[in-house]
């Protein structure tokens, strides 16, 4: 089990990466190619990107039309632009996991009724939150969904890197049978800022989240950091 730090490569030290076309409404990958990297010069000089400035490939990568046909003749394959947004990743260890983690998938997954709950959390104001939230704002309006934003300000906003935050913020969005589970989210989260965080909780929040016994099983026994 590779630690969730450790960067995956074949026995010759390829790199593996992701071309993934999203669904435009709920920003969702819907198709994906796999490729590998044997030289990552190219590839930083197709992103336009330096060694300095993202040394492990860290970064998403939303590609214009001119990139992605870049990227595309860089690893000989043809990845269709017509989908959606398109964008490269890095492998995560999370591939490993053998069940739909389901980051990314909230949106989809919740309108099929697979997920009861999603939560998000960012620093505000955040651009980033507020384009994920927007998603839900049709289903949050017919009612298919409920949702409740949490606010935590800082006693003093806080500067970083020329960015103002001003608390941290937390949304919930649940199936309208399942908005319990919101103020089980809460408590669980209270009750660890006092208590502090251990295995029965990380299973609860798995559990709230929509994830099966067995899945929690198999995180239980091999997460990051377990011995």
């Amino acid at each position: 089990m590779l630690g969730m730090g450790e960067v995956r490569g074949d026995p010759e030290g390829q790199r593996c990466f992701f071309l993934q076309a999203l669904d435009p409404l709920s920003g969702c990958p819907i198709l994906e190619a796999r490729v590998w990297a044997d030289d990552l010069g190219a590839l930083r000089t197709v992103l336009g990107v330096s060694a300095d400035e993202d040394p492990d490939f860290d970064y998403i990568y939303d590609l214009v039309e001119a990139e992605l046909d870049a990227v595309s003749r860089l690893f000989d394959l043809s990845f269709p632009g017509d989908l959606g947004p398109v964008r490269l990743v890095s492998w995560s260890p999370l591939r490993d996991v053998p069940y739909l983690v389901h980051t990314e998938y909230e949106l989809a997954l919740m309108l099929e009724g697979r997920k009861p709950l999603a939560v998000f959390s960012d620093a505000y104001p955040s651009a980033w939150l507020e384009e994920l939230s927007a998603r839900f704002d049709p289903y949050v309006a017919d009612g298919r969904f409920v949702r409740r934003i949490v606010d935590a300000p800082f006693p003093e906003p806080r500067i970083s890197g020329g960015e103002r935050s001003d608390g941290i913020r937390h949304v919930h969005v649940a199936l309208p049978d399942e908005q319990w589970r919101v103020d089980a989210y809460i408590q669980l989260f209270e009750d660890s800022g006092r208590e502090g965080w251990n295995e029965a909780r990380e299973r609860r929040q798995g559990l709230l989240l929509g994830y099966e016994e067995w899945q929690c099983d198999w995180w239980e026994d091999h997460r990051p950091g377990k011995v």
